[in-house]
């Protein structure tokens, strides 16, 4: 059931990439194998249903679950990547490039004992994950599968192996890793799931875990099956090229109506009646098989950017990755061989991808004395708007941390407050879409849980000239990293706060990270691949700066690697 193109050697298994050649999977927590088959499968062995059946019964038995911080019941965390984010393919790129891989299998799941809470229930498989939940006091399941790379599919393939050797439900409460989550789970039916993603893999768990606990129902903190299936990527942002090609403009449009017009066009519009300020960007949709097709369409992309908007330089961004994977650019307008080149390789990648205008942000100090692009995001949490906003640290195109701001820390960063208040009427105005009328019949009403919008302030220019614009630029309609940071001010109760990422040493742990430096806020700790930590401060600056500091006094302990991040 478990596919890959890959082989095992002497010392270890190894990949092999797109272009046929083949690497060593080395440095990773896990396996590097991934289901491909679809999950007809499983959905069949484990449900006796078809994948579709599988979404239907999940939208009416998984529910979203919506409380404060301050108040909510036990948790079971099964936080893991997720092929919906197309995580493995992100680190296959890296190898391929030669860059050191996120290992995100691991980082995401070591992190998540973060979020719990004593009386909370861990699940995950990796070394950095055991050491975790141990440091934070979590009692925790270990799954015993390291071969799969995605713990969703690790958690069916052992659902598999638990129902062959438990074939009656009342023999389940055993010591088996799957046996101690029924039986937790039976104690706790009030408990809330918390997947990093409802993929369709958690869902075919969940409805599984819920056939051998007898209970009707599970509350999630993850978005409804419609939301995280159908939303959870860029591809609803921009109108899809062919559909703008066929509206009528004129010389001399406004370019805000032209702008306002297109993202009529949008499928957010047109499901949901979401208005969001964005910027001018048309999707590309990739039909299988046909790369020439794709290729062609970037280019009619490029051609409208210019002719309608005066634009000169874009960013060709796939619809389904997070963290910056895999966004080409800024690619000039002008240039169609590397248009075409660019449309070619994603093309292999199988998602969507917009070509959207290229930003000249402003910037901010992001401690130190550096400066960072503005690229705020708002969120969702608990099915409210969370209060303010968030500054991303970023290094590229990566995100590397967060900064807390409200809109008196905004101001003192010397930016306009006009733009904090466009953001914050988008937040409210996403929120409100998913509970309209049109959220109903679309599949989505009350759906909306979770989430985070990523925002650009900055200047396009073309016929915007000089205008500082803030505009949506990335929906992320599942958990998030912002969360470590807001969980982080819950749990220290300051009001300005961040967080960042740094790339361990080698042989740098949690244990050792908290013992040499036990004031740091250690939050994970990824030997050689991912950590973060925390820190308050009097305001937006110091909180960033504070960041900076602890992770030199980490350093200054041996635990930073010398190179950075990415």
């Amino acid at each position: 059931m478990d596919t890959f193109p890959s082989a095992t050697g002497p010392h270890g298994p190894r990949i092999r990439l797109n272009d046929g050649t083949e690497r060593a999977w080395e440095g990773f927590g896990t396996g590097p194998y991934v289901h491909q088959g679809g999950l007809a499968d499983y959905s069949a062995r484990l449900l006796g249903l078809t994948p579709q059946q599988a979404e239907q019964e999940a939208a009416r038995r998984l529910l979203p679950y919506r409380a404060t911080p301050q108040d909510r019941e036990p948790s079971l965390f099964l936080h893991g990547a997720t092929p919906a984010n197309r995580h493995f393919e992100g680190d296959v790129a890296d190898l391929a490039e030669g860059r050191p891989p996120y290992d995100c299998a691991t980082y995401l799941e070591a992190r998540a004992a973060f979020l719990a809470r004593p009386g909370d229930l861990l699940v995950g498989r990796t070394r950095p994950w055991r050491e975790a939940a141990e440091v934070f006091g979590v009692d925790a399941v270990d799954l015993q599968d390291l071969k799969h790379y995605y713990l969703c599919q690790a958690l069916l393939a052992t659902a598999v192996r638990h129902t062959e050797s438990h074939p009656e439900s009342h023999h389940d409460k055993d010591a088996s890793p799957l046996g101690r989550v029924i039986a937790w789970l039976c104690a706790r039916p009030h408990a809330v799931v918390r997947p990093y993603a409802l993929d369709g893999e958690t869902q075919i768990f969940l409805l599984w875990l819920l056939r051998r606990t007898g209970l009707e129902r599970l509350h999630t903190d993850a978005n409804s099956p419609r939301v995280a299936t159908a939303w959870n990527s860029k591809n609803h942002i921009h109108p899809y090229i062919r559909d703008a090609e066929e509206l009528p403009t004129h010389k001399g449009m406004p370019p805000d109506r032209l702008l306002a017009a297109e993202q009529r066009l949008s499928l957010a519009h047109r499901r949901l009646g979401l208005v969001m300020p964005v910027l001018p960007g048309y999707t590309v949709r990739r039909h299988p098989d046909e790369p020439d097709r794709f290729a062609d369409d970037t280019g009619r992309a490029a051609d409208l950017l210019r002719r309608r908007y005066g634009l000169r330089r874009a960013f060709f961004k796939p619809c389904e990755a997070g963290s910056g994977a895999r966004i080409v650019g800024p690619v000039d307008l002008h240039d169609a061989a590397r248009l075409r080149d660019a449309a070619t390789e994603a093309h292999q990648h199988g998602d969507d991808y917009l070509l959207e205008a290229a930003v000249d942000y402003l910037t901010y100090d992001d401690g130190g004395g550096s400066r960072c692009p503005v690229a705020p995001s708002g969120h969702i949490r608990d099915g409210r708007v969370a209060p303010g906003l968030t500054l991303q640290i970023l290094n590229g195109y990566a995100w590397e941390g967060n900064v807390f701001t409200d809109r008196a820390g905004w101001q003192r960063c010397g930016l306009p407050p006009a733009l904090y208040d466009t953001m914050a009427r988008a937040m409210e105005a996403l929120h409100t879409a998913f509970l309209s009328q049109a959220s109903v019949t679309d599949g989505s009403h009350g759906g909306l849980v979770t989430g985070g919008v990523d925002f650009a302030v900055g200047r396009i220019g073309g016929v915007f000239g000089d205008e500082v614009l803030a505009a949506a630029i990335d929906f992320n309609l599942s958990s998030h990293g912002a969360e470590y940071l807001r969980t982080f001010q819950d749990k220290s109760g300051a009001r300005y706060a961040a967080t960042r990422l740094f790339r361990p040493s080698a042989t740098a742990t949690l244990t050792a990270g908290r013992a040499a430096v036990p004031d740091a806020d250690l939050i994970a700790c990824v030997p050689d691949r991912w950590g973060m930590v925390a820190a308050t401060g009097l305001d937006v600056l110091d909180a960033a700066e504070e960041t900076r500091r602890r992770i030199d006094v980490l350093a200054s302990a041996g635990l930073v690697h010398r190179a950075r991040q990415r």
